[in-house]
């Protein structure tokens, strides 16, 4: 149940910075504005005004005046609208605001103006980043006599047509009509129209938030969390653009998207995630019950705000993301406990352990089983060493701090942590733990 961070957890990220040039085809090169472009006078300048309407429609809940600066005989855009529309209403929007000072302009042949990146902040209470950093999302509009022609969201299959490097908008609200439930003052529910019993998950997820909190304590995370439920396999592929990474499975339970926030002028803030979502795949739940991977997920998301963010291949080691997520799976469950530790057992048997944790290359590859229930070992050690607050903690540090090309425990920092956590030596921890996994954990 890889992160995905949108590199995805497993890696999902938006790696983004610059602009987002509209840069199709055309008679004309875009016209680069200046920062204060949306400002102005002209065309930017009215539809500047458009999407204040717009933002100011949207936090009131009036779908009317929302939808007013449409295209109205366009009923595929304002049917998408009323769309998105309805599904954000139904979340608690702490912010909405439109950023348009950085765009391109280009006129079009039919005499419609193309503008990107439009940045459309849509924060919900549950998302919280440093200071006004929140989550983002980038389209290109077309406007044309005072009216929207056009909306065009960037995803990560058309993102190099638009040229996009700002945050993507491939949401499941963009794609469905939601149904959203609240549990509690923590938790967002939504499904899909595939999920006829959302309610019956609402317990479930709450009480696996109380197990994950309490674990880790008073640390940096979310004031909420949103997990989307589909039984589609569509939309578990082409939500927040899951299907077109890498290392994508479809057989795969569940993934947590970690997302960066922007700054005031739409540009990514690459320091810390400002929010994180869960999607659930309920096909592949055979018996019906998704509370293993519920628990798992919400780990990735009440720690990936303390978790530093990935450049690519640079990031906190995959196996200690996904290992800690496992291990927190065998907190007060003895069988799943058992379970992983003969997934450990068996791969030691088939000669898979090399003396030191699965690297990031082939983590999520054949071994992907064998190379979660490792990962979690080197915390059921810790636990078995100093108690299970000296294991999260262990985790805490871990996430602060890039993986290596060699054995994370061979870093001089590790040592630091190794003394300072389990008051040994990084060499005598990496000791007793390949007689642990050897052993049988």
């Amino acid at each position: 149940m890889p992160e995905t961070s949108m590199v995805w957890t497993r890696r999902a990220v938006l790696l983004a910075g610059g602009l987002l040039a509209t840069g199709c085809s055309g008679p004309r090169r875009p016209s680069i504005q200046s920062e204060d472009y949306g400002s102005g006078t002209g065309t930017g300048k009215r539809l500047r005004k458009v999407l204040e309407r717009r933002a100011k429609a949207l936090k009131d809940g009036d779908e009317k005046a929302y939808l007013a600066d449409l295209d109205q005989s366009d009923d595929e855009l304002v049917t998408y609208e009323k769309l998105v529309f309805s599904n954000l209403r139904q979340f608690e929007l702490a912010d909405v605001h439109y950023i348009s000072d950085r765009v391109s302009e280009r006129t079009l042949a039919n005499g419609e103006v193309s503008f990107g990146p439009v940045v459309r902040v849509a924060k919900l209470t549950a998302d919280e980043g440093p200071g006004d950093i929140a989550p983002g999302e980038s389209f290109v509009y077309r406007f044309k006599d005072d009216v929207i022609t056009g909306i065009t969201p960037a995803t990560r299959k058309n993102r190099k047509k638009l040229g996009a490097s700002g945050p993507l908008a491939d949401a499941p609200w963009h794609t469905d009509a939601l149904k959203v439930t609240q549990v509690g003052e923590k938790i967002w529910l939504a499904g899909d129209r595939s999920v006829t019993d959302l309610d019956r998950y609402a317990a479930v997820a709450e009480r696996e938030l109380r197990t994950v909190e309490g674990l880790w304590d008073d640390r940096l995370t979310y004031p909420g969390y949103v997990l989307f439920f589909t039984r589609s396999a569509t939309n578990f592929r082409q939500w927040f653009g899951l299907g077109t990474d890498d290392d994508f499975n479809a057989r795969n339970l569940g993934y947590q998207v970690r997302l960066l926030g922007v700054r005031k002028d739409g540009l990514i803030y690459q320091g810390e995630y400002a929010a994180s979502r869960i999607v659930v795949n309920l096909s592949n739940h055979k018996d019906g019950d998704p509370a293993a991977t519920i628990r798992h997920e919400l780990a990735h998301a009440v720690t990936a705000r303390a978790t530093m963010t990935d450049y690519g291949d640079w990031g906190p080691p995959i196996w200690a993301i996904e290992g800690f997520a496992r291990y927190i799976e065998t907190v007060g469950a003895p069988a799943r406990a058992s379970a992983i530790r003969a997934e450990v057992a068996a791969g030691v048997r088939a000669g898979k352990f090399r003396g030191a944790p699965p690297g990031r290359t082939a983590f999520y590859g054949r071994d992907i089983s064998f190379n979660y229930a490792l990962g979690s070992s080197v915390f059921s050690l810790a636990e078995r060493l100093k108690g299970r607050k000296a294991a999260v903690e262990l985790y805490a540090q871990i996430i602060k701090h890039p993986d290596s090309s060699g054995s994370f425990f061979e870093l001089p920092i590790f040592d630091g942590m190794a003394r300072e956590v389990l008051g040994i030596s990084a060499s005598a921890f990496r000791s007793r733990w390949n007689g642990f996994v050897r052993n049988g954990s």
